[in-house]
């Protein structure tokens, strides 16, 4: 489905939800004083000519993020509602350590199983990170994209590349490289 083109990725910065454990989908947190600090140093981070466009999410912390990216780089920014979060219906703005403890999940295990029937469930977010990737891929054949993004989408999108899950960290970037055996991240 994705195109075999090398791209970047980029979580947003820090926001105090970050901070206080909360699950936040689709609700708007904006980004907190470490977290614009995050995204004026991840633009000095990112090497310049390294990416010619930028797509975000349209939510705060994504959007300012890559504002923050493109003024720096002076490049064009778009939105895209495909590469917002995951939306965790209910569950939003509960704190990770209360619902583990209520369901009685153990630290290594995720919250897939147990999340409530408004929320995306795991297979769809996976099917639509590809999607959002692939989408404006094949729209800039020749050009160089950073995405901005978030943590479940880009767990997502990893793991059903990879078939491994790793956690993204505020505004660091990451490299996808297409290779002969699959895809290759790299953290810059």
């Amino acid at each position: 489905m994705l195109p075999p083109r090398p791209f970047l990725f980029l979580r947003h910065g820090q926001t105090d939800w970050n901070v206080e454990g909360r699950m936040q989908g689709h609700t708007d947190i904006p980004l907190n004083t470490t977290g614009i600090e995050q995204a004026h140093a991840a633009a000095k981070v990112l090497p310049q000519g390294s990416f010619t466009r930028i797509i975000a999410s349209p939510l705060s912390r994504a959007r300012t993020t890559a504002d923050i990216i493109a003024a720096a780089h002076n490049l064009p920014l778009e939105l895209d509602d495909l590469l917002k979060e995951r939306t965790f219906g209910s569950f939003e703005g509960h704190v990770h350590e209360d619902i583990r403890k209520q369901y009685f999940l153990g630290e290594d295990q995720d919250f897939n199983s147990i999340l409530p029937p408004d929320a995306e469930q795991w297979p769809q977010t996976q099917l639509r990170s590809q999607q959002a990737i692939a989408k404006w891929l094949h729209a800039y054949p020749t050009e160089h994209i950073l995405f901005v993004g978030h943590g479940a989408f880009f767990r997502a999108l990893y793991e059903s590349l990879s078939g491994e899950r790793i956690f993204a960290g505020n505004a660091t970037p990451y490299h996808f490289q297409p290779t002969a055996s699959g895809w290759q991240l790299t953290t810059l």
